[in-house]
């Protein structure tokens, strides 16, 4: 029974409290209310509080609207360029042209020509065109067509290598549609050979296009002379960024300049080529004093 003892009050709390100088007593548990750190404040407190009033939440509104728009509307343009760019490929003719230029491209020679082509990128007021051009003279004279870099901001060339250049222009014909570039830069690119002037240019000619149609670049193809003049009518294909491709014969020669394509007259076939011949090349060179 002495184990279950019971403790009276003043026995049972007495060394539990300690009495100060002053005569106070208090509990050592118990913290001082000095030692006690200061209640954080709640999270809220540091968010942004901000009152909003009905216009302005109508504003947000709206903007989000208009930005959501305006993805889906250029996602929708992405999608129609891509589309486009798909169904270019797959024509038929495209597909044609493509396995020709391989088929081509196989040849050493061809191979070699493809490397004195350029293809031109010319910045004009409110548009950036794409055509080609051709080396002609060992230090950096590219020949091409006039409509092409006319009213040129810039012009910058590319080589087959991917090398590019800004281009200074030399001259333009008041006759036919040709132009004379230059690029002041050492490259190491030889040049084009035109056909000798004592040549004559003939009906039935094979020739090989080398140009960047359609946004693809180093293309070749190939036809025939149709008939002889100014301008010389051909029957290889040329299409949208031919303009300033060089018309190459068998020697290796260039016996024109190709800038457009005419529709023939219902029952005539469909269309053809048009180029600068040779000739005139010749003459606006001499014309402004270049040796080519």
């Amino acid at each position: 029974m002495d184990r279950y003892k019971r403790r009276e009050p003043n026995e049972r709390d007495e060394d539990h409290f300690e009495e100060e100088d002053d005569g106070t007593v208090h509990d050592p548990e118990e913290g001082n209310d000095e030692d006690v750190p200061p209640e954080e404040p709640p999270v809220e407190d540091f968010y942004r509080k901000e009152i909003e009033d009905a216009g302005t939440v109508k504003k947000k509104k709206r903007k989000k609207r208009w930005m959501k728009l305006g993805i889906i509307f250029v996602s929708f343009l992405l999608v129609i360029q891509g589309t486009t760019s798909l169904i270019q490929l797959l024509q038929p003719d495209v597909v044609d042209f493509l396995a020709t230029s391989y088929e081509l491209s196989q040849d050493e020679d061809v191979s070699e020509w493809r490397e004195s082509v350029v293809t031109l990128q010319v910045e004009q007021p409110g548009r950036v065109t794409r055509g080609t051009g051709f080396f002609i003279h060992e230090d950096g004279l590219i020949a091409t067509n006039r409509h092409v870099v006319e009213d040129a901001l810039q012009t910058v060339v590319t080589l087959h290598d991917g090398s590019a250049y800004e281009a200074t222009p030399v001259s333009q014909s008041d006759d036919v549609d040709l132009a004379l570039i230059r690029i002041e830069e050492d490259v190491a690119v030889d040049p084009l050979q035109l056909q000798p002037q004592e040549e004559d240019v003939e009906e039935g000619t094979y020739i090989t296009i080398i140009g960047n149609p359609l946004n693809f670049s180093g293309i070749a193809n190939e036809g025939e002379i149709l008939e002889t003049g100014n301008p010389t009518t051909i029957s290889a294909p040329t299409y949208r960024g031919n303009s300033g491709s060089p018309a190459i014969n068998e020697d290796g020669d260039v016996v024109g300049v190709i800038f457009a394509t005419r529709q023939q007259p219902r029952g005539q076939g469909g269309s053809v080529g048009l180029m600068v011949p040779v000739d005139e090349v010749w003459g606006h060179i001499q014309e402004i004093g270049e040796e080519g």
